[in-house]
């Protein structure tokens, strides 16, 4: 066997299906809706993106794709990070390519002044799997753990109403929702919030630093949302004084109204203590519903240690599908 190991151009539609189908492949034995559909990322990776550079790679074993990386790097904040994923079509496992795939997709991140290499494995509750024992043997130490869970919208309505008793009216705060674009009155404020997550939000050991949100570049990410199909369905928390002070968003692609994704949650924490983060979900949680009747199920992944937030998904029907381990590596 020789493996060579290509370059992709996400703009070549037939060498980026292939590089699609791996992964697909490789994450078809995982629970909920693991992989993106073709439709979306067809849109999605070819886009321009400022915020964020990426890099398709295949393992190829004569004309057969048998391996796929993507490796993602963040162009505007922690310039010293990229994030690589790595896929082995099955069948072809303990043959060297996923070694192979991460090794090219590291010398990318070296290239570009890269220090640190974030990656993830995805285990069942409570059991291990084999990407855990492959990360680890390349380097790869756990940062973080996370939960994923996953609701059922029908489960979530048969709560709903003594949720929103649960929640009460939250007074001196009131709820704003949107499709994606924030209202000019709120930008600044929410771009203020949004400079906060990465101070506020569990990271355990990874090695992240804040950012810096303008209101050119809210409103230039909106754009690309609006541009690749993709709605962000959010709920903001406005204080007596009109700062935004809290937020949650549901995420929904064009191309699939059955799943949907939670995105952030985020609650500043001079205002916390109000049960602004349930209030928010539910707000989000409804216009989902409300937006998409077709939609099943949406996603969300918490740390384990953030107990408030699981406590509050848990309240509201959400329930463990996997544990995700946030991996870490310097080079």
């Amino acid at each position: 066997m020789s493996i060579e190991i290509r370059p992709v151009d996400p703009h070549d539609e037939s060498a980026l299906r292939s590089w699609w189908e791996v992964g697909r492949s490789a994450t078809a034995v995982r629970p909920g809706k693991p992989w993106p559909l073709w439709e979306q990322s067809r849109v999605s990776l070819p886009a321009d993106n400022p915020e964020r550079g990426i890099d398709l790679l295949v393992a190829a074993d004569g004309d057969d794709v048998v391996g796929s990386g993507l490796l993602t790097r963040t162009l505007k904040d922690n310039p010293h990070t990229a994030m690589a994923f790595a896929y082995v079509e099955p069948g072809r496992e303990r043959e060297g390519i996923g070694r192979a795939v991460v090794g090219g997709l590291e010398a990318i991140a070296l290239a570009d002044g890269r220090t640190t290499i974030q990656s993830e494995a995805y285990l069942p509750p409570g059991g291990t799997a084999a990407a855990e024992h492959f990360a680890a043997a390349l380097g790869y130490a756990v940062a973080s753990r996370e939960t994923i869970k996953e609701l059922t919208l029908a489960d979530y309505a048969a709560r709903r109403e003594s949720l929103v008793a649960e929640a009460g009216d939250a007074a001196g705060y009131r709820v704003v929702t949107f499709d994606t674009v924030c209202p000019d009155e709120h930008l600044v404020s929410f771009g203020r919030l949004l400079g906060m997550l990465m101070d506020e939000v569990p990271l355990g050991d990874l090695d992240l630093e804040s950012s810096e949100w303008t209101p050119d570049r809210l409103r230039a990410a909106e754009q690309r949302q609006v541009a690749t199909g993709r709605h962000v369905q959010t709920a903001l928390a406005i204080a007596a004084d009109g700062s935004v002070v809290g937020v949650s968003d549901v995420r929904v692609d064009d191309t699939d109204h059955e799943h949907a994704q939670v995105g952030i949650t985020l609650v500043d924490p001079a205002h916390r203590g109000h049960r602004l983060g349930l209030l928010l979900k539910l707000a989000t949680h409804d216009l989902v519903r409300s937006t998409y009747p077709s939609l099943l199920t949406v996603d969300t992944s918490n740390a384990e240690v953030n107990q408030h937030m699981n406590a509050v998904n848990e309240a509201l029907g959400y329930r463990h599908l996997e544990t995700l381990l946030e991996l870490q590596k310097r080079l």
